[in-house]
């Protein structure tokens, strides 16, 4: 990939992080555990499922980066005892998904604004971190990387599988793609509150 590729790489990430930080931070701690209806997790939900996905990219880069897997903040820190909420409760890899919409909002409405703010940006200036150190020729090795689960489109379910290996650059443009895609959900939630939605542009 050129080097002006990488660059506009880099900077969607972190752009798409800033974004769904201030998408978390413009709204009331009442606005933010909302639950708007039974089939809809709370906008501080989107923040967290994306925080838990940048802090699982950030410690799958340093195989590329140091040759050897880092540790994710959201295990090493035991966040969800913190938190004083089951693992088993928190989806897949602990991050949403797989969870029930009931799930969802129970734990968001637990843990609160601040904790969820508080780790997102960690995780995301961890990821911004592991990103930076890529080299141009980083984007073009392949690693094992976000694409370590399964999704059944008809049912719902959601398993860990077998890890696929894939190419640095497409786990970027992944990441920042499912980013863009929470964070129009918490635009439109916020759309909903009575607010002003957009706040990417």
């Amino acid at each position: 990939m050129t080097k002006n590729t990488n660059s506009f790489l880099k900077d969607r990430v972190y752009f798409v992080h800033d974004w769904l930080i201030r998408a978390g931070k413009v709204v009331s701690a009442d606005q933010f555990g909302h639950i708007f209806s039974e089939e809809a997790p709370p906008i501080g939900w989107h923040l967290w499922h994306m925080a838990r996905f940048a802090d699982r990219l950030q410690a799958k880069l340093a195989t590329v980066t140091t040759g050897s897997e880092a540790a994710e903040i959201w295990y090493r820190d035991n966040i969800s005892t913190q938190w004083g909420i089951l693992a088993s409760e928190l989806g897949v890899f602990e991050s949403g998904m797989g969870q029930s919409h009931q799930q969802a909002q129970a734990t968001i409405v637990q843990v609160g604004q601040t904790a969820v703010i508080d780790y997102a940006q960690v995780a995301f200036e961890a990821c911004d971190a592991a990103v930076a150190q890529l080299s141009d020729t980083d984007f073009d090795k392949t690693f094992y990387g976000l694409f370590d689960y399964a999704y059944d489109a008809n049912s719902g379910e959601v398993w860990a599988s077998e890890p696929r290996e894939s190419v640095v650059a497409q786990d970027l443009i992944f990441h920042a793609t499912h980013g863009s895609r929470h964070m129009g959900m918490m635009e439109a939630l916020r759309g909903l509150l009575g607010t002003a939605g957009t706040l990417s542009v």
